[in-house]
Order: structure tokens, then sequence, then C-alpha cells
């Protein structure tokens, strides 16, 4: 995925600088996550998805990374199934 540094606001800056990724889609336990060019994760390295859902609880879900995509894509499975019906997508994540 490419960033347009024209249209884009001033969170991808810190994205980059964090090494942030950004869900693109959910289906089940499976997670396709989109990082910043170079930034992208190896093959079985952890992710975890921290924030919090609609009523406020806090959501902290671990996931493993399982394929490269390209165009700076992961494919992660989470360790915790119970939790990605919380996630929604455009959730910033921490590496």
């Amino acid at each position: 995925m490419r960033i347009n540094p024209t249209t884009s606001g001033p969170e991808i800056s810190v994205l980059e600088k964090k090494n942030l990724g950004r869900i693109d889609q959910i289906i089940g336990p499976v997670l396709d996550v989109a990082f910043p060019p170079g930034k992208m994760p190896n093959i079985y390295n952890a992710l975890v998805v921290k924030g919090r859902d609609i009523v406020g609880q806090q959501i902290n879900v671990t996931c493993e990374v399982q394929q490269l995509l390209g165009n700076n894509r992961v494919r992660a499975v989470a360790m915790n199934t119970d939790q990605t019906k919380d996630i929604k997508h455009n959730k910033h994540f921490v590496l």
C-alpha cells in the first residue's frame, strides 16, 4: 500500500516512526495488515493489537504473521480468537 503524503493526515508520520500498521481486513481470526514501506515484519513475528472496543473495554490481541501478501501487507492469525470480533478495521497496532 502506498501512502500519498499530500492527502494523508499527520498520523501517518507517527505510524512510520513507531512501525505501526493498519488493519485492512478481518475474516474470523485472520487479519490483513498494511505497513509503511520498508517496515513489514517477518513471518512468525508477533503483532499486538491494542485499543478499546465500543463499550470501553481493553483490547489486547496477539497475532502471528503467517504470510507476506506484497504491497507492504501481511496476513496474520490471532492467537485468541474471542477478541477478534471486537477489532475494527483501520485500528492501529504495535509490532
